[in-house]
């Protein structure tokens, strides 16, 4: 019996496993893989190969940290050490199931390394079946879809968990650049990255070659929306309506009466975010009002769910969390709940006495985009009270009536987030984003 190497190899004791396989079959043909593993774990002193890999993950966890840090921040010669250290570690994954090439999309020199050791330029991650192709267009990272491509990434990527396509990934702000070079190497348009480009020829040519392209749907995340939900709510923070588009598509045919799958039309969607110039188009094109068997409560009943509100706390947006987090932690501000994402923190509560405000990953230069959160335990009473506000100024809109009161526009419908819990958002009239929470609703 003899004790693991310093650096123990999962894949050489794999291999010395597979070799004894061959020499117990020798004289036990129907011996196992099984028996060959348990043989080789306890020639190491462990009484399972299981209790064997336990130990080996125990002791390469810091190397692995290490490892995913250097990608994500595209550290080359951090990476070159650990891959000096350990080469198999080009095909580890992390606690989202990415493997290093995917974290380090975003950078070149980082990507080429990762391929020069032969990562795999098409492995999928296991949280949204998407390849690092997918992830460097939609960080708009040229040089690293160059390299991609060049390294036999498939350009259009298919059977990503949103049914976007790597092209779909890339429509986003300022990146004509990453689409232009996807196009030239084989990937094509589809209607949705289409209409995200705002182009009406464009998705006028996409409906031309593929006349189904008017019935396609988003994917779940994205509730099952149409081609008309998603112009009108576009999923992408910093897409607006386009209502050229919406126009085009309804004369080439796009059905006005589909429904995502909360049951909602594009006209529903319109009414519902007050959005007057959609409602125009729509009812000018056909579309009518499918009456809601929702029923408003009595105006004590919305009182009552407005007193159910147990306090507000705001959330800013900002560039960078972690220098963020850590300037409030020197000054003595406490930290909270933390959540983390893919390595990456997305989102922190800080407080200071009794003073609570939250933060978020997403700001471009500051914390201009700020969000107030409510909580609250009667979020159904308050979302159909809103809701019904919502829809009577959007039904007066369309009458071409005066409305009486404020109107209300509503930013999310309600849903059952990720994190818990059920909510919905509405906009001020200054645009300011209000979210009732309730975080014990199911």
């Amino acid at each position: 019996m003899r004790g693991l190497p310093e650096r123990p190899s999962l894949e050489y004791l794999r291999k010395l496993a597979k070799d004894r396989l061959q020499t117990l079959r020798a004289t036990d043909p129907d011996a196992k893989l099984a028996s060959a593993q348990l043989a080789i774990a306890r020639e190491h002193g462990f009484p399972s190969w299981r209790a064997l890999k336990v130990e080996l993950d125990r002791r390469r966890a810091p190397l692995v940290a290490e490892f995913f840090e250097a990608c994500r921040a595209g550290d080359v010669e951090r990476l070159r050490a650990a891959l000096t250290a350990d080469a198999s570690l080009v095909r580890e994954r992390d606690g989202r199931g990415a493997t290093g090439l995917h974290c380090a999309s975003p950078h070149a020199d980082a990507v080429r390394l990762l391929l020069e050791h032969g990562a795999d330029p098409n492995v999928r991650d296991s949280e949204d079946n998407a390849t690092p192709l997918h992830i460097a267009a939609a960080n708009r990272a040229l040089e690293s879809v160059r390299i991609l491509l060049d390294a036999g990434a498939d350009p259009q990527g298919s059977g990503d968990l949103h049914a976007g396509d790597v092209i779909g990934w890339a429509t986003c702000e300022h990146n004509e650049a990453v689409i232009d070079l996807l196009l030239q190497r084989g990937a094509r348009h589809h209607i949705f990255s289409a209409i995200a480009t705002g182009d009406v020829e464009l998705v006028e040519r996409v409906v031309e070659q593929d006349p189904a392209a008017l019935r396609r749907r988003r994917s779940r995340y994205e509730n099952v929306n149409t081609p008309l939900h998603d112009v009108i709510a576009a999923p992408e923070p910093w897409r607006r309506p386009d209502y050229a588009i919406l126009q085009r598509l309804i004369e080439l045919g796009a059905e006005l009466d589909a429904t995502d799958d909360r049951g909602r039309t594009p006209l529903d969607v319109a009414m519902l975010r007050g959005d007057r110039e959609a409602m125009r188009i729509l009812t000018a094109a056909g579309a009518r009002e499918r009456r809601s068997v929702d029923r408003p409560g009595s105006s004590e009943d919305v009182a009552h769910a407005l007193r159910s509100v147990s306090g507000a706390v705001p959330m800013f947006f900002v560039p960078d969390m972690r220098a963020t987090v850590d300037w409030y932690e020197s000054l003595g501000f406490t930290v909270g709940d933390r959540h983390e994402d893919g390595g990456e923190l997305v989102f922190a509560e800080i407080s200071l006495s009794n003073t609570v405000f939250t933060l978020s990953a997403g700001g471009c230069s500051g914390p201009r985009d700020v969000r107030l959160w409510f909580i609250t335990d009667q979020v159904e009473q308050l979302y159909h009270a809103f809701k019904e506000r919502a829809l009577s100024g959007s039904r007066d809109a369309i009458a071409g009536t005066p409305h009486q009161g404020p109107a209300v526009r509503f930013d999310e419908d309600l849903y059952a987030p990720f994190y818990g819990g059920r909510q919905f958002s509405i906009r001020d009239i200054n645009d300011l984003s209000l979210i009732f929470w309730d975080p014990r609703a199911r």
